[in-house]
């Protein structure tokens, strides 16, 4: 059987997972994807670590993301904002860091990037605490996570609520099973293909999450179906991701 969460659905998850006296506040995060041609690779890992650097360099302030890679070339950048005011801002942003930068060098890095992709997309999803599965020991710690899972669920129009509730009802199963494997929950508030829900799990490395994985399972065993049915039930799509942290293409 395996390991559904029925929280739902991009991205790819890197909040803060130990426990707290409160739940903390949902965060949103601008979910920016680009897809890399694969003969133009490390062109545009190059010029992505070059950007990385300049801006680096100059001491470039507000900007802030964290990259993630999957296996087909899709590259991943986590940024939080505080609200839809800060992303309007975001284009403001861009063009400081290109004074500081340098129009020529900045350009330059741009296009290189910009020839060795094949397409972006953009959306917004919403970090939600209240859904998510964070024990007070996390099994892997916070430094150790360097390799994620998304489970994207695409859900009927009409059923969020009772998606939120399956999350709920998940979360409180991990619980009374006292298990150390914390997940997170975000929900797309903009975007296309909407509703959705993504579950996001952190692990040490892809073979860490596939022995978690058993675990897991053993642990909650036939009390996590009818959760699964009741997921199930009100998504019209279910997609599964997976990527490595990128240090080296982030720019905290």
């Amino acid at each position: 059987m395996k390991r559904t969460f029925l929280l739902f659905a991009l991205l790819v998850s890197f909040s803060a997972f130990a426990q707290q006296p409160e739940i903390p506040k949902p965060q949103l995060y601008i979910v920016h994807e680009e897809v890399a041609k694969p003969s133009a690779m490390m062109q545009y890992e190059a010029s992505a670590k070059e950007f990385v650097a300049a801006l680096s360099e100059k001491k470039v302030p507000a900007l802030n993301w964290r990259t993630f890679m999957t296996p087909d070339f899709h590259y991943i950048y986590l940024a939080p904002i505080v609200n839809f005011g800060d992303y309007d801002s975001i284009q403001g942003e861009w063009s400081r860091a290109r004074d500081m930068v340098g129009a020529s060098r900045f350009d330059d890095l741009m296009h290189r990037g910009n020839d060795a992709k094949v397409s972006y997309n953009e959306q917004i999803v919403m970090w939600r605490p209240d859904l998510s599965y964070m024990p007070a020991t996390p099994r892997v710690a916070q430094s150790e996570r360097r390799y994620f899972r998304w489970d994207f669920y695409y859900l009927i129009p009409g059923h969020e609520k009772e998606s939120e509730q399956v999350a709920r009802d998940y979360a409180a199963l991990f619980r009374q099973k006292n298990l150390a494997d914390s997940y997170n929950i975000y929900t797309a508030v903009l975007g296309t293909d909407l509703p959705l829900l993504i579950a996001a799990i952190p692990a040490k490395s892809q073979a860490d999450l596939v022995a978690a994985d058993e675990r897991i399972n053993a642990a909650l065993g036939a009390d996590v179906r009818p959760l699964q049915q009741r997921a199930m039930a009100i998504t019209r799509r279910f997609d599964r991701r997976e990527g490595t942290l990128r240090p080296d293409l982030s720019y905290p």
